[in-house]
């Protein structure tokens, strides 16, 4: 137990056993999901009961740990990383049922898969953060399935606006926030990569790079669905 709970957090390697296991997870996850599509429409609020559930114990067991570790700071423990937040939009997605939020929730999501793919400082699943790690991010990538087997949910190319227009006074602030709590929210100070680039063309690379990537998805889901409506 007191392993499971130690502050010093062991990290897996990329490419090791444990990133392999990840993978593994959201990859059967992701099957049980498509493979049991109709009871989840069948079974719509109950479905939606667990989610909130499962988003809810995800929020609750990091902010536990935190508070346990007495690491509980401005810099480390705000829900101010983008997958996060978005738990924290699934949430409050169980009470507004509105499309809008569910197209933020879907391309805000888009950072989980490079999360299981690239895994940055993620502890193994002997670790209690590691178990927060893989409700998050499952999360992050489920729920949109989830809404789009249930209600029909489907990306636009204005929900992508939607998504830059927000990551567009999100990725400032937390710049602005990191400065002043010594924090590394969006992980613009200890970088998954460009560990030598100059702090502002690095900013600018995150924010038109994460906007082209959200405005070509919803461009492709956009074409898609007028494809199937000629068809």
């Amino acid at each position: 137990m007191d392993q499971f709970f130690n502050a010093a957090r062991p990290e897996i390697t990329i490419g090791g056993k444990d990133h392999f296991l990840y993978l593994f997870i959201i990859i059967a996850l992701l099957t049980l999901l498509f493979c049991y599509q109709r009871q989840v429409k069948i079974y719509e609020k109950t479905v939606m009961w667990i989610v909130l559930l499962l988003a809810l114990i995800q929020r609750g067991l990091s902010l536990a740990y935190f508070i346990s570790i007495g690491e509980y700071t401005l810099a480390e423990a705000l829900p101010l990383h983008i997958c996060r937040l978005v738990c924290l939009f699934i949430i409050l997605q169980f009470f507004l049922q509105k499309d809008w939020l569910d197209q933020i929730i879907f391309f805000w999501g888009l950072f989980a898969y490079a999360s299981f793919v690239y895994p940055v400082e993620i502890s193994p699943l002997t670790h209690v953060m590691g178990i927060t790690f893989v409700l998050l991010h499952s999360l992050n990538i489920l729920f949109p399935l989830v809404r789009y087997f249930t209600v029909g949910f489907v990306p636009s190319f204005r929900g992508s606006l939607l998504a830059v227009v927000l990551f567009a006074i999100y990725l400032p602030l937390v710049a602005v926030f990191n400065e002043l709590t010594d924090g590394n929210y969006f992980y613009l100070v200890e970088r998954p990569f460009f560990h030598n680039m100059a702090s502002l063309p690095y900013f600018l690379l995150n924010f038109f790079g994460v906007s082209i990537a959200f405005l070509m998805v919803g461009l492709v889901f956009d074409k898609i669905g007028k494809a199937r409506d000629i068809h």
